[in-house]
């Protein structure tokens, strides 16, 4: 029985404004910098596969946990301030806060589970009315380790209450995907953001929607089936 629904935020309650590309690139040429080899990187790689590349080769060749956690926090600190920049021109993908409430009318606990940090959150609650409409807003620094790892999405089903047969990950990235199949969550993919509907699908989704109506059809659907 569905209970629960948590949302990504960029690309799915928010649109997409992050420059992701170049936090990609930046946080590639940061470790390269700080000596990770360039070669140990592929296209494909994204910043938690970048980092953890970066944490397996560093530590593996003599550096010490809190030098790598000395970079690790110079690295947050440069995707802080892409999430900062980003932050200030937050705008929610249109009818989402309708959309939620009725999800939350339906009897669903809502939750946001996003790789964005706690300082650039709470920038868009001040800006956008989104707190009221979610029981959790949990960011990278409240997660044991950020998406794709299964961590946080884990940890907001015991906050809930809830099992992870209960409850859906809704989000628009090949690294929700990736977070939820790890958790033995059902993924919905909305194609909202950065990735087309047939990727998210190839990628597990177990339906993949154009907007966000059409995960509030299938919630309505669930709820008059149980």
């Amino acid at each position: 029985m569905l209970k629960a629904l948590v949302f990504d935020m960029d690309g799915t309650i928010t649109e997409l404004t992050l420059p992701l590309d170049d936090m990609r690139e930046d946080t590639k040429n940061y470790y390269i910098k700080h000596g990770f080899p360039a070669e140990l990187l592929e296209p494909a790689d994204g910043i938690s596969s970048s980092t953890a590349k970066a944490k397996d080769y560093f530590l593996s060749n003599g550096v010490q946990l809190s030098d790598w956690e000395q970079m690790e926090a110079e690295v947050d600190q440069i995707l802080s301030q892409h999430e900062g920049f980003a932050a200030a021109s937050a705008v929610l993908i249109e009818g989402t806060l309708d959309i939620v409430n009725r999800i939350r009318q339906a009897g669903m606990l809502t939750a946001i589970l996003t790789n964005n940090g706690r300082s650039s959150v709470d920038k868009i609650m001040q800006q956008l009315p989104i707190a009221n409409h979610f029981d959790i807003i949990q960011t990278r620094h409240e997660s044991p380790l950020p998406k794709p790892y299964p961590d946080g999405l884990l940890k907001i089903a015991l906050q809930l209450g809830v099992n992870v047969d209960e409850m859906v990950y809704v989000g628009d990235a090949l690294i929700d995907a990736a977070a939820a199949n790890r958790a033995g969550i059902e993924f919905w993919g909305v194609a909202t953001g950065e990735t087309p509907a047939d990727v998210l699908q190839n990628a597990g989704a177990s339906i993949v929607f154009q907007s966000l109506e059409g995960v509030l059809r299938e919630v309505l659907v669930r709820s008059k089936v149980h």
